[in-house]
């Protein structure tokens, strides 16, 4: 008996002396994933209080410093919430070439730019949207997602993607059980990015009337709270008039400033480029 207990007492020791403890494995070691660390500050230091002011500190304290792991976490919250696509979210200003090409793509490259420049002075406003409008594929929804990127990334707002006709079939899924859900996300987000509304099908535009109505709904919503649109459309602003005018009216009111119609010439197409470089 006593050697039986003697072993265990061995083995016990042995498995003490080879047992190694592991550290958690945090994705930040700076913060251990708190988000933020207490810093000692002293005496004599200046620090920035809640309200802004900065005061002289007269006493040895802690504070807590946001770690900077925090603001990555909120980006990748915000382009995962936006529903660009990894491949949108390559676009910017600087990958828009307007070498060569038609006056007015080089204009809403422009004004593009501009409205970003702008987005800080004018967001709280009821002019506070842009409008790319006419011709399909001359970089349109190439600048306003590079406008969205440059928000997410620059300035961390929330943007939210919205293609007109993959939207309104997600509305329609499963007999528009999550439309009010899907709706309020595009009336509350603070920048709503509606790409290639009313898109014609084959050549043809054909809005339904609850389509209308639900865009309606939610661009009322915005106009009324100062909420900024992105918008793009392959048609005119008399096309749009025809299909609903106080929709129109109302989208043309947020982004008089920042409206640019490109006319419908195929030549202006850059997808088409090649077709018309020998000719």
């Amino acid at each position: 008996m006593a050697a039986v207990l003697e072993e265990l007492r061995a083995r016990s020791q042995l498995c003490s002396e080879t047992t190694v403890v592991e550290e958690p494995n945090y994705n930040c070691p700076k913060c251990k994933d708190e988000g933020g660390y207490m810093v000692r500050k002293k005496a004599g230091e200046t620090t920035l209080l809640q309200n802004g002011t900065e005061v002289i500190l007269q006493y040895d304290t802690e504070e807590w410093q946001k770690c900077e792991c925090s603001k990555i976490r909120q980006l990748n919250r915000l382009i995962k919430s936006s529903a660009i696509t990894e491949e949108f979210q390559k676009m910017s200003f600087k990958n828009f070439s307007t070498e060569g090409v038609h006056p007015k793509v080089a204009e809403m490259k422009s004004k593009a730019n501009q409205y970003y420049a702008a987005f800080d002075q004018i967001k709280g406003y009821r002019q506070n949207s842009i409008m790319l409008i006419g011709q399909p594929g001359c970089g349109k929804t190439h600048l306003l997602t590079a406008i969205s990127n440059y928000l997410i990334h620059t300035k961390q707002v929330p943007v939210l993607y919205f293609p007109y006709k993959d939207g309104m079939n997600n509305l329609a899924a499963n007999n528009f059980e999550r439309k009010n859900e899907i709706m309020d996300r595009m009336k509350e987000i603070d920048v709503l990015f509606i790409d290639d509304l009313f898109k014609p099908i084959g050549g043809k535009v054909d809005v339904k009337p609850w389509q209308a109505e639900s865009i309606f709904e939610v661009v009322n919503y915005r106009y009324l709270n100062n909420k900024p649109l992105l918008i793009s459309s392959e048609l005119s602003l008399d096309d749009m008039l025809y299909i609903d005018e106080a929709l129109t009216s109302r989208l043309f009111e947020m982004a008089q400033d920042f409206t640019v119609t490109i006319p419908k010439d195929m030549k202006v197409n850059y997808r088409l480029r090649k077709v018309f470089e020998n000719k």
